[in-house]
């Protein structure tokens, strides 16, 4: 297994299999490849034998007459099969990329909202330590939500801070009671806890004055985060709802009665022994894997050896969340005495700087 996954891995690096914010679990993915290469294998067996017998063995010629048939049904039922497959595997990467989509949604909404919170609590009637209180305890909230809607999508549970897999910014910096509550095991929807616990520091932020924009402006945190909850709730259709099970089904019978039906077919026209076991194995297995593909593009969210890393969106978060809470210590950006530009006014000062750059207009 170990050369296996030496080989896979140098094939990965030369042909950029891994990709950016890809995650290939190479291990993992010999795994699932067994499968299809055993079923390729055993047809290839199957065929390479039965070719043998009909040119060395068979002189009464038995098995051509009892089992060659004709092609044509042979490939009307690969091309049935193939549409069934390619429809399959196209409905598998819809939702593959539907899923990734969502994600990167997800956090951009609780980043905007996060954005917000700290942006509003600049115009503030409540003591600079309070103030800045409420700051760190946003991010580290948003955080803490972004990190447990993941765990949510993957199916996993989060019993403890130990379970969250995924970096948080600084949980112990949350008060013991509120983290005990928000990580007990007994508890179920964990990121509604944290999504109505960042709604009530919201609230009390408003009612102290930490908060002192108009609450029609304030109502913008709430919208973003809301929009941020119902992407996550539609994603998880994707995580919980299988594909078909009577189309699997139907699927799977089709591609049993295919590995044992090719050997048949390749027999028929193939001359060698060799190459009739190569070419019956290329074609089950490539059947085979592309329904262990479609498998694996269903559910984007599981951590089942490929898919997207989604511990990059975290970190991506943290650093978002990190970058705007030190850029509010930072001095309200002004225009320079120096600006070239005096108003938009100087409609000929600014058409000239525009040519200069090779700008149109």
């Amino acid at each position: 297994m170990g050369r296996v996954t030496t080989v896979v891995g140098s094939v990965a690096s030369v042909t950029g299999v891994q990709g950016r914010g890809a995650k290939l679990d190479r291990r993992k993915m010999c795994r699932k490849a067994a499968f299809p290469f055993a079923a390729g294998i055993l047809s290839g067996i199957l065929c390479s034998t039965l070719k043998f017998m009909q040119t060395y063995v068979d002189d009464d010629n038995w098995i051509e007459e009892n089992l060659v048939f004709d092609s044509t049904a042979y490939g009307s039922f690969g091309t049935c099969m193939s549409f069934m497959i390619v429809f399959r595997t196209a409905q598998s990467y819809s939702r593959y990329w539907e899923g990734i989509v969502a994600v990167y949604e997800i956090m951009g909404y609780l980043f905007n909202a996060a954005s917000n919170c700290l942006a509003f609590a600049r115009i503030t009637k409540a003591e600079e330590m309070q103030v800045t209180n409420f700051k760190r305890l946003v991010v580290r909230l948003f955080s803490l939500l972004f990190c447990l809607v993941l765990r949510e999508l993957e199916g996993s549970e989060v019993s403890s801070e130990s379970a969250l897999k995924f970096p948080v910014l600084d949980p112990r910096g949350i008060d013991q009671k509120t983290r005990a509550h928000l990580l007990n095991f007994k508890s179920h929807s964990r990121p509604e806890q944290v999504y109505q616990a960042i709604s009530k520091v919201i609230l009390d932020a408003q009612s102290s004055g930490v908060i002192n924009t108009p609450p029609p402006i304030v109502g913008r945190i709430y919208q973003e985060m809301g929009l941020g909850m119902r992407t996550f709730q539609c994603a998880m259709k994707l995580a919980v709802v299988d594909f078909p099970a009577p189309y699997l089904l139907a699927l799977k019978m089709m591609l049993v009665v295919h590995m044992l039906l090719t050997p048949v077919a390749v027999i028929s026209w193939a001359t060698t022994v060799a190459f009739s076991g190569f070419f019956c194995f290329v074609l089950v297995f490539t059947m085979f894997g592309l329904m262990q593909l479609a498998a694996e593009l269903d559910n984007p969210f599981l951590d089942n050896g490929f898919g997207f890393d989604k511990m990059i969106l975290q970190q991506k978060l943290n650093k978002a969340l990190v970058t705007i809470l030190l850029e509010e210590g930072r001095p309200v950006a002004s225009l320079s005495q120096t600006a070239a530009i005096l108003g938009s006014d100087d409609l000929e000062e600014m058409q000239r700087v525009l040519a200069s750059q090779g700008v149109p207009h």
